[in-house]
């Protein structure tokens, strides 16, 4: 099999911490797909603290014997964007696509080329933005039976910027181990384990990148950092699938935020989720966080 691109590396753990949680936030999602095979996509965010609502609708079509993708995308900030993106055809394991984004209000536009190719043993990845002084960011992830290694390069034309990170692996049918650094800066140590069918579980160490702006590492990107950057810190999470098409989500970190969230397929096509984090160290005053989403797919 073709090892995962950089950005999937430690994407077990990564989800079980980030998906079904969403504090704050009434969310909807729908998701259909047409009889001339054009998928739609809808998302929605409603802010209960703001009272801002957010959302975008996306539409993807593909074109099978041309090996084609083409996406189109608008949210409510009036952001347009669209992909055509050539996968497989004119050689196995390689990726190529162009997108483009546009904001009518303000004129802003950007563009940029990506390129993918993929091997039993290797994936690589980069993109180039279409500029006088392009960003460039390029990915390689090298596989050897159980184990992964990967590292990646962006660098900014525009004033010889240098940045980098690297990651290692390994994985068996029930456990991934994933280790991660940016510029020697911000770490992230991760482990999932498939424990049964029933139970998901999954442990995370980060280190956020010291410094004011400085962030940790997910997936490959860098992340905003907390209050108090440059420290670590320690989470452990867990999905528990009940019977009946049901699971429950929980998790704690060193800073004692608890999360909790319960999801249910109500019928086919209709599922819901509430969730919640805490603030456990102040559980009578602390700014406690509530959400409920519904995704809806036919």
């Amino acid at each position: 099999m073709v090892p995962p691109p950089y950005v999937d590396l430690g994407k077990l753990a990564r989800d079980l911490f980030k998906r079904g949680y969403h504090p704050g936030l009434w969310q909807l999602d729908c998701r259909t797909m047409t009889n001339s095979g054009i998928e739609f996509f809808t998302t929605g965010f409603a802010s209960q603290d703001a009272s801002k609502v957010m959302g975008s609708l996306q539409s993807k079509y593909k074109v099978e014997d041309y090996g084609l993708t083409l996406t189109e995308r608008w949210n409510t900030d009036n952001l347009l964007y669209g992909e055509i993106m050539q996968r497989e055809k004119l050689a196995e394991g390689l990726m190529l696509a162009l997108e483009g984004k546009f904001q009518p209000s303000s004129g802003d536009k950007s563009g940029k080329f990506k390129f993918g190719y993929g091997k039993e043993s290797f994936h690589l990845q980069g993109d180039v933005e279409i500029a006088s002084s392009p960003p460039i960011n390029l990915s390689l992830v090298l596989a050897h039976n159980e184990f992964l290694a990967g590292v990646g390069i962006d660098f900014k034309t525009s004033d010889n910027d240098v940045g980098w990170k690297a990651a290692l692996g390994w994985k068996n049918e029930s456990t991934v181990l994933h280790a991660e650094t940016k510029n020697a800066d911000a770490f992230l140590f991760s482990v999932f384990h498939k424990a049964s069918d029933k139970i998901d579980a999954a442990a995370e160490i980060v280190k956020a990148a010291g410094g004011a702006g400085g962030g940790g590492v997910e997936g490959g990107e860098q992340q905003e950092a907390p209050a108090g950057g440059g420290d670590w810190t320690f989470g452990v999470g867990m999905i528990y699938h009940l019977d009946g098409d049901a699971l429950i989500r929980a998790k704690v970190n060193s800073n004692v935020e608890i999360g909790l969230g319960y999801e249910q397929k109500l019928r086919e096509g209709i599922t819901m989720s509430i969730s919640t984090v805490l603030e456990g160290k102040n559980l009578s005053d602390g700014n406690h966080k509530f959400g409920v989403g519904l995704a809806l797919e036919c």
